[in-house]
């Protein structure tokens, strides 16, 4: 879909200068049973996160929210132009970043719209908000990819309501997330192929950025080129589960910036992951490309390398 190229033509700038049908979760890898198809049917599927048992995500070239409750999949949410994008549950519903529209929006879990944020609380204008996460003290992260001719920043949502920026001159800010003690936060820089790790101090603000991992050095030769991070997330332990949108399925890195296993999944692109509440497996947004409409989705659960 146009929207989708828009959000990977982000990238290459940078680098230059619905109704689904589902059906029960089917076998997706013939050499292990426990790696399946839990919905499919979607053309560019983002933003997976658990609220509770249900695993909600986003279809970004439809700009919906849905939900999927077992086998079952519904549309829970849909704005024409927000290019739903990025995730996270906060009291009384959702944060939806809307990487098209330049806003957050906020719906209810029933998807009632309640409130649109454009800008943060000095006046600053979101150019391309993409994924969201929350830190241990009722505070919100979210990165801002940018665009050619603007930085990508990550803005700090207090509790109290107050948003700042918090972090600029990144390129194309992505996948976001906290580490489980709340010290350190995660940015995945999509171009260069790196994670970054930002010290959080006691307001939310953040220290200098370090090099977490440069994957482009780590993987293995034929992935290694043009390896790029797209969102991650974070388990109890502190590792921190890269999505490979090229590079192939999904990075585990340690928390001291080791890689630890990078687990095949099928697609060709790997947008989200989702860690399951007993962190067992792992529900991956998996997308392929398509001549007939662009991008061909679906979400694949595999079992988690690290679970006991």
């Amino acid at each position: 879909m146009k929207k989708a190229r828009r959000r990977y033509g982000v990238i290459a700038m940078i680098l230059a200068g619905a109704v689904l049908s589902i059906g029960s979760p089917r076998e997706a890898d013939a050499e292990n049973p426990r790696t399946v198809i839990a919905a499919a049917d979607l053309l560019f599927p983002e933003g997976t996160i658990f609220v509770g048992r249900d695993l909600y995500f986003v279809d970004y070239a439809r700009s919906d929210v849905l939900r999927l409750v077992g086998a079952k999949t519904e549309v829970v949410w849909h704005q024409d132009g927000c290019g739903a994008n990025g995730l996270v549950a906060v009291p009384d519903g959702l944060l939806v970043a809307c990487f098209d529209g330049g806003t957050v929006v906020k719906i209810s879990f029933g998807g009632v719209t309640l409130t649109t944020i454009r800008r943060d609380t000095a006046g600053q204008a979101f150019a391309a908000p993409n994924d969201l996460t929350a830190d241990p003290k009722g505070g919100l992260y979210l990165s801002d990819s940018g665009s050619s001719d603007r930085p990508g920043k990550v803005f700090y949502l207090s509790g109290h309501g107050v948003i700042r920026e918090v972090a600029s001159g990144i390129r194309f800010a992505n996948g976001i997330g906290v580490s489980p003690d709340g010290s350190t936060l995660y940015v995945a820089e999509s171009p260069t192929g790196t994670v970054l790790a930002f010290p959080i101090r006691a307001d939310g603000s953040l220290g200098a950025a370090r090099e977490l991992i440069r994957l482009r050095d780590v993987l293995p030769t034929g992935r290694s080129d043009d390896a790029t991070p797209d969102s991650l997330r974070v388990d109890k332990h502190g590792n921190v589960f890269v999505a490979l949108y090229k590079g192939g399925g999904v990075a585990i890195v340690s928390p001291a910036g080791r890689l630890l296993k990078l687990l095949d999944v099928p697609s060709q692109h790997h947008t989200n992951l989702a860690i399951s509440r007993d962190e067992e497996s792992l529900y991956v947004t998996a997308v392929d490309d398509d001549a007939r409409s662009t991008y061909r989705g679906q979400i694949v659960r595999v079992a988690n390398p690290l679970a006991p």
